[in-house]
């Protein structure tokens, strides 16, 4: 069973999301990140490297952006990477500003990755409320990274791993 290990609030400047753009379900997520590791947006985005931003993101193996849910299952999608808001983004990537202002930055642990998705959205949403905080559905997205130490390194080890989340928060 997944559990909640941190949550921190932080203001956050405004952001730029860019990678491998994809309308898609929770059911067909899994496909969109194969596309994600066997496409060249990996590649596109390493020549972004010197302009790779965001200290509070650490050393990751993707991030998955999504935002503009249509419904509880279909979303826009964005795996990639932040970078600094002026950068000239390369052709064949797709970029999205991401607002400045509150947000979460939550950390679930699971023994595997189906365990942390199946429960993340109930724990960080009651988390949240429990410190007089409610999420902010007018700028919402939900963004899960997939950091090396905590996520990449451990699953390589068959250990337990950890998903860390970010979302637009406010006060109550």
């Amino acid at each position: 069973m997944a559990e909640m290990k941190k949550v921190i609030y932080k203001e956050v400047n405004e952001r730029l999301m860019v990678g491998m753009f994809r309308e898609t379900s929770f059911t067909n997520a899994g496909r969109v990140w194969q596309d994600f590791y066997q496409g060249d947006t990996i590649e596109k985005l390493n020549k972004l490297s010197d302009v790779k931003c965001c200290d509070d993101i650490d050393e990751n193996d993707g991030i998955g952006f999504m935002y503009h849910f249509s419904d509880k299952e279909n979303f826009n999608i964005i795996i990639g990477d932040f970078v600094e808001t002026n950068t000239k983004i390369p052709e064949g990537l797709f970029a999205k500003y991401i607002p400045k202002g509150l947000i979460a930055h939550v950390q679930i642990e699971g023994d595997n990755i189906a365990d942390i998705l199946d429960s993340a959205y109930l724990l960080i949403t009651e988390a949240i409320e429990k410190t007089g905080r409610v999420v902010d559905y007018d700028n919402f997205y939900w963004c899960e990274i997939y950091t090396r130490q905590r996520y990449s390194e451990p699953l390589r080890r068959s250990e337990r791993v950890i998903i860390d989340y970010l979302m637009p928060v406010k006060e109550k």
